[in-house]
């Protein structure tokens, strides 16, 4: 029953036994199921009958994407990588006249042999694609006219045209293959109660004697008035095409000069109906005017380009679509449905292909275009066939590859952009948004869609067993578009927190010490023997996992495939595998899973409030600006011994020195500079400098204080108010110093003007 319904059979057993029990029901290829045999745990996948018509190349495709194993196409275009002639144009809808060659042809190209193309000239775009599909047919050429298709030298032919051919093609029959695209559309009127076989005849006498081939009729068209006309509804049932439906007020829209006079304004008041519902539709020209019958008319329209129409024969409005592209035509009403095109992110993954989702394989299967970088585009070769367009592009070409897949989306062709792990993180996502945006994209053309996928970060972090299951942050340190200064406050902020971190685009030939500074900064905030993992070609065949510690950390082991996955403060190593508990197991003994290390530079959830005797204590303050200033200001009038390292200093700064109430070092800072002092003060114009004076306090166990990162540092300066007998202290941890003081000058009025001592 199966069988005779013609529905695919997928059957789990052996070769032998499929195919004797197929081998009595075999018919005719034409007309014969798609038959895929496959073993029990899915690893061989073998489409025995209907490859190409039946689909079951396609279906094999889809199973061993399921079960992981290996689609065993045989067929001899696909072992060659050849198009397979009997599925070109299938995807844009175009039909095979039912009396080609298409055995014979296909034996020609699988042997080398010379093809001769012609393409009518009105269908450029269709040449367009079929020379784009053919391009890895070495003995392929086009010709200009369909005679000359009989030459010897060309032992097969191809003809692509919506017209009957019908003086040549029985003398290229025995050797050729004719397409027809569907690129007409016809406008219909008609009186009531007209039925589908007179609605049928005269389509077909229009059709014939200006000799169109009714398989190129991509739908019907006519007004909302006769939508429900039974006549109308069973034709297109018939030709297997939709029916689509205009309104009044889109017909009236369109230029009445280019159109000819129509019955319809006196019975129905209406403009004419067929002429300018197949304009409409067909997005087009008017290609047969009007033709009128005793009850009803017919006229035809034509557009090479692709329709985006519905696949049923019931009516379907034209309304809400977009604008019409018909020369000197527009405004509200004049529209019609146009392929939007549709361009899907596809994330690739690690590496591994069994890690690829299953939607990624599908919109590879599915996809007309695919675009990526050379290297992806390689790695997934295997899944690519002969009939997609490939556009591969080189490193540092983001922008470019994002607006070609734009293009190719916007051309209404289905595409797919492909990046390795998750396109949405450090790849194409952003670029293909940026684009659009700049292109005023509305949401709808194209449509866009994103896949996920497993990024390396996230493989590394599975081979290693639980390493990313508390809090983490992924940082790039490439500062190719990020300035440094804001990578490295990304840093620090993380290690402050305590997260995991995992680095991308950790080393390479030209970046090779920001991974260095990077590590240095977790150092001040973590113990030395903090797990440290360098992952490289994360899931592909050359993958290289080395875990060390971070005082160990070797920042030459990384390039630019390498992921750097750093544990935070209670990150272990057990068994060869990495483990950042969350807690449950602390939980359960009634303890808390915060922190086990604070270094100088690692400033604790609550700041102990100490007042301290500063005379004469050492301290230096780096940085001659504002900031520097009003620092040292302070710390005069404590009676402390400052030191200031500056290559420039305020006036006032300068003055402090000349009376000898400072020591002023005209010179850049450098690490030594802190040996033997008890406060240090980062307040430098320069990120770099400040970040450096910060980590060798804490090296040195000296308290700082850092200016513009206040996590960075040890310790903060509140805003302080003193009267005898009383100090008040306000300080918001260093985050805003400009409120501390506005607080406290606001308890300080409050004091004068009297408070109660409560």
């Amino acid at each position: 029953r199966r069988w005779i319904e013609h529905r695919p059979l997928v059957l789990i057993m052996s070769t032998g036994i499929a195919v004797r029990a197929c081998a009595p029901l075999l018919g005719h290829k034409a007309s014969d199921p798609a038959v895929v045999c496959l073993d029990e745990a899915g690893r061989s996948v073998i489409p025995l009958l209907g490859g190409h018509r039946g689909g079951a190349n396609e279906l094999a495709h889809k199973i061993a994407a399921l079960t992981g194993g290996h689609a065993a196409v045989t067929t001899a275009s696909d072992t060659q990588g050849l198009p397979a002639l009997d599925l070109l144009g299938r995807a844009e809808g175009w039909k095979i006249a039912p009396d080609s060659a298409l055995t014979h042809a296909m034996g020609c190209l699988v042997n080398g042999e010379s093809l001769g193309c012609y393409v009518d000239p009105a269908l450029a775009a269709q040449r367009d694609q079929l020379a784009e599909w053919l391009s890895d047919c070495p003995n392929l050429t086009f010709v200009e006219q369909p005679e000359q298709l009989l030459e010897p030298a060309y032992s097969a032919a191809l003809l692509v045209s919506h017209r009957t051919l019908a003086a040549i093609w029985p003398m290229l029959q025995a050797k050729a293959v004719c397409y027809v695209p569907p690129v007409l559309v016809a406008g219909l009127g008609c009186r009531r109660g007209v039925p589908a076989d007179e609605l049928g005849a005269a389509l077909e006498t229009v059709l014939g004697d200006a000799g169109f081939n009714p398989a190129s009729i991509a739908a019907l068209a006519t007004v909302e008035q006769k939508a429900d006309e039974p006549g109308m509804i069973a034709l297109a049932q018939s030709l297997g095409v939709p029916l689509q439906i205009v309104t009044a007020a889109q017909l009236a829209n369109l230029d009445p000069a280019r159109f000819s006079p129509s019955a319809a304004t006196a019975h129905l008041d209406l403009p004419g109906v067929a002429e300018r519902a197949a304009v409409l539709v067909s997005g087009g020209s008017l290609l047969l005017p009007k033709r009128a019958f005793t009850r009803c008319t017919v006229a035809v329209a034509a557009n090479p380009q692709p329709l985006s129409l519905p696949g049923s024969a019931e009516a379907a409005s034209c309304e809400n679509l977009p604008p019409s592209p018909i020369p000197g035509e527009g405004g509200q009403g004049d529209e019609v449905q146009h392929n939007p095109g549709h361009l899907t992110l596809v994330s690739l993954g690690p590496g591994d292909p069994q890690q690829m989702t299953l939607a990624a394989h599908a919109a590879l299967r599915d996809a007309e275009v695919v675009v990526g970088y050379q290297g992806y585009i390689d790695s997934i070769s295997d899944l690519l066939t002969p009939q997609q367009q490939i556009i591969a592009s080189g490193m540092k070409t983001e922008m470019d590859r994002a607006l070609q897949a734009i293009e190719q989306a916007e051309a209404g062709r289905r595409v797919a952009l492909v990046s390795s792990g998750d396109i949405g993180i450090y790849a194409m996502a952003g670029p293909v948004f940026e684009g659009l945006r700049g292109r005023g994209w509305d949401g709808q053309r194209p449509r866009v869609t994103v896949l996920p996928g497993i990024s390396a970060f996230q493989a590394a972090a599975a081979q290693l067993g639980a390493a990313i299951s508390h809090d983490f942050s992924v940082i790039s340190l490439s500062d190719l578009l990020t300035p440094w200064e804001l990578i490295e406050r990304r840093v620090a902020a993380a290690a402050a927190a305590d997260m995991v971190v995992a680095f991308y685009n950790p080393r390479s030939r030209d970046r090779h010490w920001q991974l260095g500074v990077a590590l240095d900064i977790l150092r001040a905030h973590r113990p030395p023997t903090t797990p440290v993992t360098f992952a490289t070609n994360v899931a592909r065949p050359d993958q290289r996992m080395v875990i060390t510690t971070l005082a160990e950390a070797d920042p030459a082991l990384a390039d630019m495939f390498t992921v750097v996955l750093i544990g935070n403060s209670r990150s272990y190593v057990a068994g060869g595998h990495v483990v950042t508990p969350r807690g449950y197991e602390a939980r359960a003994r009634g303890e808390h899973a915060g922190s086990t290390f604070v270094s100088a530079a690692a400033p604790a959830g609550d700041y102990p409030v100490v007042l301290t005797g500063m005379v004469g204590a050492p301290v230096v303050v780096v940085g001659g600006g504002a900031v520097g200033e009003r620092k040292v200001r302070g710390l005069l009038a404590t009676g402390a011994v400052v030191r200031l390292i500056s290559p420039e200093a305020s006036a006032q700064l300068q003055a402090w020195a000349a009376e000898g109430q400072l020591a002023w070092e005209q010179r850049p800072y450098v690490s030594g500079d802190l040996v033997g002092v008890r406060l240090a003060f980062a307040a430098s114009n320069q990120r770099d400098v400040n970040a450096q004076v910060a980590q060798d306090a804490a090296k040195h166990g000296v308290l700082c204080n850092v200016a513009d990162a206040p996590a960075e540092g040890s310790f903060h300066v509140p805003a302080l108010h003193r009267t005898p007998g009383l100090t008040i202290a306000v300080s918001t941890s260093g985050a805003e110093p400009a409120r501390a003081a506005t607080i406290r000058d606001a308890i300080a009025r409050w004091l004068v003007a009297g408070a109660p001592e409560k």
